[in-house]
């Protein structure tokens, strides 16, 4: 898959209940600046979801999400606000003409003074959220006509 289809996939963010299951209610709420192949879903992008809350089975959390910075065609940076605060970085390498490889990397924010044990829980949740995504995406963008 060519990294400039990756890239414009992650960039618009109205996509992530295609390979987010646990996304719900997704809205744009504030169009972005202009990107070249971006379209308007650039920096200052805003979106607000609700996000499935595994403590509340049926019931989830409000996220507002905004596009922090983007650099065409390899880097997505967003910001997230919810149950916890967070950033993260979509990184996309070309690998020759219709290949690349994308990292995803995701930085939460926590409250002081919590235990060893519920950092640890927070950390191992996030990488299995970054994993089901990663897969995910992968699966929708290869079954996707041309890919």
């Amino acid at each position: 898959m060519p990294a400039e289809t990756v890239w414009q996939y992650r960039l618009d963010f109205s996509n992530l209940p295609q390979y987010n299951p646990d996304v719900s209610d997704l809205t744009r709420t504030q169009e972005g600046q202009a990107i070249r192949a971006g379209g308007t879903n650039g920096p200052g992008a805003r979106y607000s979801f609700t996000m499935a809350d595994p403590r509340n089975p049926g019931g989830g959390q409000p996220v507002e999400l905004w596009i922090v910075d983007a650099v065409h065609p390899t880097m997505v940076a967003a910001g997230m606000k919810g149950g916890s605060e967070a950033y993260e970085e979509f990184v996309v390498l070309p690998q020759g003409e219709h290949a690349c490889e994308a990292t995803l990397m995701l930085w939460i924010i926590l409250p002081d003074g919590l235990s060893d044990d519920l950092v640890a829980a927070a950390s191992a949740s996030g990488h299995a959220q970054i994993e089901k995504e990663m897969r995910l995406m992968k699966e929708v963008l290869e079954g996707a006509p041309g890919s």
